[in-house]
Order: C-alpha cells, then structure tokens, then sequence
C-alpha cells in the first residue's frame, strides 16, 4: 500500500469512529446535517446544520435562542454544553458565527441565558425576536399616478441613467410575484434566489407586500407596462424570510436573508420590515454587508413613535421616514435623531401580485394599487441609491449615504414640530445624479454594458465566477489580466473531465462521473459559477473532510495539459485541487498538487490555471497512463469550498 493510499485508509477509518461517536453524542439524530437531505432538497451555502423538526418557525415560537459566537466552535462541545439545558443546535448562519438554538420545552430563564452565555463564552445570547412587514393600508379611490417621481425629480436622474443591470437590489421580504410583467425582465438568476420562510427555491409571494416593495425600486420603465420604478433597468434579487401568507417572522431569518444577499453579490439590500427591539444576530448580519460594501436601506416604522425601530436605527443601515405629498411627515411615519433620510410614502403606486395573495383579502387589488407606509418609503431609496451605484460601481455605502443626504431637499420648514428628526430631508434623486457622469452611455445601457469598470462583485446578470474586479479597464476585450497561461487559447481542446459543471446526476449517486469519498461532500444547488450545480465540501465540524474525485482518464504523459476551474470559499478556507496519476496497471504513481492563489475576498467566485507535462514545469510520470482530478479542502475544516466549471485540455492535440 504505497503513502497516500494508507493516508486515506486511516482518513476513511477516523471518518467512520467520528460518524459512530457522533451518533452517540447526538443521540437520536438532534442535529441533522445539511448533506442528508435528498430530493428536491436544496444545499444553502454556509449552512453547516438543520433542525429535525421545525428550522423555520413561525412568529409564535418562543422556543428559540440566537448565540453567537467569536469563531467556529466544535459542535460537540456546544452540544454537550447546551443538552445540560435542553437545547440543541438548530442552524448556523456560517458567516456570523450565529447559531440558532432550539429549546422543545421553551426558552430558558434570563438568568439561565447568562449562564449559557458563561459556559459558551459567547458574544451574545438572545431570543429570537419577532419581525412585522412595516404593513401598507390601501387607499380608495385608487390614484393611478405615481406623483413622487415628480416629487423627487425622477425624470432628471433619469436623463442620467436609468439603472444599470449589473447592479442588485435584494428584496428581503415576502418574496416576489416572479412572472409579473412588470417585474420578471428585472429578476437575477434563478440560483441566487431563495424563500427562507419555507425553506425552498421558490420565493413566490403569497402576501403581496414584496412585490409592491419591489415595483417601486426597480419596476421596469419604459415598456407601455403599468408602472415604473425609481430603477428601471436595476436587477432584483428575491430572498424571502416570511412563511407564506404571513406578515410576520423572526429576526434570524431576516439575519440569514442578508447574509445570503452578500454572499449571493447584491449591491443594495431593502428592508420594508423590522421591530421595536435590537438584534445582535441581525445587525452582525448588518455589519457583514458593510463590511463587504453592500448598502443595507430600510424603512423606519408605521408607529408615528420616536423610539428606535430596528434593523433600521442600527449604524450602517440607512433608515428612511415616509413624507406625503406636502413634504410633510406622514402621518403614521416613526421620526427621531436616529432616521437618516424622508422619501415619499403615501398613495404610493406600485405592482401587486398577479394572483390572489393574503393582502387581497384586505381590499387591496391585484396587479397594481396604491398603498401607505414607510415600507414603500425605504424600496424608493434604495432604487436611487442603485441608480448612483449604476454611475458610480466603485463607491462605498457610506458615499452612496453622503451623496443621497447631501441631495436631499430641506424639510424642516413644513414640519416644525419634528425639526431635526426626519433625516437630513426628503430624498431628491434629480439633484443625486446631477452632474454625475455615466461611464458608459445610456442610450442603450442593456445591450453590452462591459465599459463600465465594474470594481466589486459584478454580481448581475450572471452573479458568478467573473473574477473580473477591474476587467477591461480599457476597451481592449479579452485582456485577461495576470499572467494566467492562457485559459483561453483559441481553437479549445474538448474538456478531458467528465460532467464539468456538475449537471448531469441524480441525487442518490451524485454527479455523473464524479465519486464522494468520506465526510462533508455534497453535490450543491443554488450555489454554483454558472450553472446551477457545483461540488462543495464542508462545513466538518466532527473531523476532517472528505474529497471528490473524477473518474479515470487516458493521457499521453508526454503532452501539454491545462487544468482551469472555478473556486469560491469562506473565509478562513482554501480549496484544495491536486492530480493523481496511474499507470497501465492500475498502480497509483505519484500526485501532483495544484498551487492555488486567491486574488480575490473569500466569498467572491475566483479561477485557477495551471499547466502540466510536456515543457510545463511540471512533468508528468513517464509510465503515467491515467489521471484522476482529486478535490478536498486544503485548510478550514470548518468552512466550506466550492468547485464548478472545471476542464482538463490536452494542449499536444
């Protein structure tokens, strides 16, 4: 048994007691890993563990912790800790560090958090608060007549841009109406879409709230189509954390809603929802966004109240009161030191779902109505924040925030008795994109957008693998920065390795012409370069991962190869790709490891090139007749790595 068949040996014989001894800690299957789901399951990126029962509770569950954490503890450890007070561990938002805890005979006692939190040595311990939709009333008679673009100079901005498609505004809500005509031309792809209240990839909206928030960011203008949003041409991202049909939910889901909008290259984030009580899970999800340069706008609160509403009075958030059509306050808008900007929210007019949803029952139409609230307030804003995101791809969230506040229109004078507490004034998106040039111009923005130096995640059309953080900065196409050996030669040799991105399968065996071997490998959806499909392994928190491998290919030793792929991570993690070789007998020779260099943020899908055999500096064996690619993940057990759209080229041919 030569060194790395015995290395794997005793991989597979430690994978084997740490499943034995996990089931025994576990006792009963408290914690059930993502990995084990089958059929239309879909594997969520970052999402190490499920609960057997209820992941996505409802508003009524008082049963539920949110911890978190300074990094990744061992999931033993924090079992054991927590089964001394009844709880398990239900999901984790990776990123965050964040676990939501389950407790079946109810959440414990304050003083018996504290304890928890001693034991765990925790940032923090707290319930999982209940979050309610900034709910709209509608209005009779119905106006049809959108008066805030006029209001806010609309036409003016747009002389500009119309938006760009390239820039994302995840609609953290109720989902969406996804055929609607208004709105399905403005959709992202599929795979980055997601209905966390359900648990599915289908973030249909079944309240209605999320499509009317929708329509009024970024409802498709200019199409002899109802009506038209602050964005014309802006993406929308669907990520729904309501269950169906209801108008409430739990900050945790709201956590992972923009969590998974970073992750998934979203430059704007509305949130038409919130609370009167702080969460620390949320606004590490907040401080996350941030931190990768994603604007979070939400709307301030339909309590006529002074007193903070959260996420929106979170720093890094841009909280955003409602005005009528005096530029007074609404009358049910939240105020206080603490909102950062006034935009339209009365008589709003903007898309409904084309079907029955809950807020008809309530007398709103379908199709189209008009409805009150600062939750249309906060998607207007967030729709001209995209429009300065369109003209401006490298600015900041915070110089997106200056830019809108320093454009704003004084509205101190019609509201005295609120002076000071409705922002810096009510938005004006003429005078935001006054002066402000657009780099690539207008006249058709759709047809092929690739002027635009697009310096962040390029997360649009296709939000995937472009590691293009500053591609064409001039006009030249196909520049290919850095030095890669040539990933793209002309006349492509065929792709050597079976089923490169992973499409071909079925979920019992796996991708066609691919072979799992130990712990922490899945075959993902809705996380993939292109594509839907890609090969993930991790989180392992029990032990170490496992690999993928290819099946056996023929080579001649002598020839020229060139191995691509993409990769993507968390941070913490590398992926890890190495080239094994066989000879005509079936006996292992050596393996030959492919040295991989991140050029981009963890998170951000990256490419690797490398070249082998003939006059590559690295040679092949001479009696070398097979190769099989091998993926695993290099460092950071607990996190995870991706790999999708693969090829192995013979160059000789």
């Amino acid at each position: 048994m030569n060194p790395t068949q015995k290395h794997r040996r005793m991989r597979h014989l430690f994978f084997s007691f740490t499943l034995l001894l996990t089931a025994v800690l576990l006792a009963g299957g408290l914690i059930a890993r993502a990995e084990e789901g089958g059929g239309n399951k879909l594997f969520l990126p970052f999402t190490a563990i499920e609960a057997t029962s209820s992941t996505h509770a409802g508003v009524d569950d008082g049963n539920a912790l949110i911890i978190g954490m300074d990094g990744a503890p061992s999931a033993s450890w924090m079992t054991m800790i927590l089964s001394q007070f009844g709880g398990y561990v239900d999901d984790v938002i990776e990123p965050l560090h964040v676990y939501r805890v389950i407790f079946p005979d109810g959440a414990p006692a304050p003083e018996v958090q504290e304890r928890i939190q001693q034991m765990l040595q925790a940032r923090f311990v707290e319930p999982d608060i209940p979050v309610q939709l900034f709910d709209a009333r509608p209005n009779d008679p119905r106006y049809r007549d959108q008066w805030a673009h006029e209001k806010i100079e609309s036409p003016r901005a747009w002389d500009v841009t119309q938006g760009d498609p390239r820039v994302v505004v995840a609609i953290v809500d109720t989902g969406l109406d996804l055929s609607h005509p208004d709105l399905r031309d403005r959709l992202t792809p599929r795979d980055t879409w997601y209905d966390y209240g359900e648990d599915d990839d289908d973030p249909s909206d079944t309240y209605g709230h999320g499509t009317h928030v929708a329509g009024i960011a970024a409802a498709t203008g200019n199409n002899a189509e109802g009506v038209a949003g602050a964005g014309w041409r802006t993406s929308l991202m669907p990520i729904k954390v309501f269950a169906d049909g209801k108008g409430g939910t739990m900050m945790y889901l709201v956590a992972k809603g923009i969590v998974h909008a970073v992750d998934h290259h979203a430059d704007i984030i509305n949130l038409s929802l919130g609370g009167n009580t702080d969460s620390d899970a949320v606004r590490d999800a907040v401080n996350y966004a941030y931190n990768h340069g994603v604007l979070v706008v939400a709307s301030a609160g339909n309590n006529n109240s002074e007193d903070p509403s959260y996420p929106a009075a979170n720093e890094h958030v841009l909280a955003v009161a409602a005005t009528d059509r005096q530029d007074k306050k609404a009358s049910f808008s939240n105020y206080g030191a603490w909102v950062d900007l006034s935009a339209p929210g009365v008589n709003i007019l903007s898309t409904m779902p084309t079907y029955h949803v809950k807020m008809n029952d309530s007398g709103v139409s379908q199709d189209y109505d008009e409805l009150n609230g600062t939750s249309m307030a906060s998607p207007l804003v967030a729709g001209i924040a995209a429009l300065l995101k369109a003209v401006h791809p490298d600015w900041t969230p915070d110089q997106i925030e200056r830019r809108l506040k320093d454009a704003s229109d004084a509205i101190d004078t019609a509201n005295p008795s609120y002076r000071g507490k409705l922002g810096a004034g009510r938005v004006n998106a003429g005078k935001a994109l006054a002066g402000q040039n657009q780099p690539t111009p207008t006249a058709e923005p759709t047809a092929t957008p690739t002027a635009t130096p697009q310096p962040t995640a390029t997360p649009t059309a296709t939000p995937t693998h472009q590691p293009t953080a500053t591609p064409q900065p001039t006009a030249t196409p196909t520049a290919q920065p850095t030095a890669q050996p040539s990933p793209t030669p002309t006349a492509t040799p065929p792709n050597l390795l079976p089923n490169p991105s992973f499409e071909m399968g079925n979920w019992f065996s796996g991708p066609t012409g691919w072979f799992s071997h130990g712990a922490g490998t899945s075959w993902t959806q809705n996380q993939a370069s292109d594509g839907s499909h890609s090969l993930t392994i991790g989180p392992c928190m029990f032990g170490d991962c496992g690999y993928w491998e290819s099946e056996s290919i023929a080579i001649d030793p002598d020839h020229l190869f060139l191995l691509t792929g993409d990769l993507l991570f968390t941070p913490g993690s590398l992926p890890g790709m190495a080239l094994e070789t066989w000879d005509e007998e079936g006996r292992f020779l050596n393996e030959i490891a492919i040295p991989i260099t991140s050029t981009l943020p963890a998170s951000m899908w990256d490419e690797v090139a490398f070249q082998l055999g003939g006059d590559a500096d690295v040679t092949l064996d001479p009696d070398a007749a097979l190769l099989r690619l091998r993926l695993f993940i290099d460092r950071g057990q607990n996190g995870a790595v991706w790999f999708d759209n693969l090829y192995l080229g013979d160059l000789s041919r």
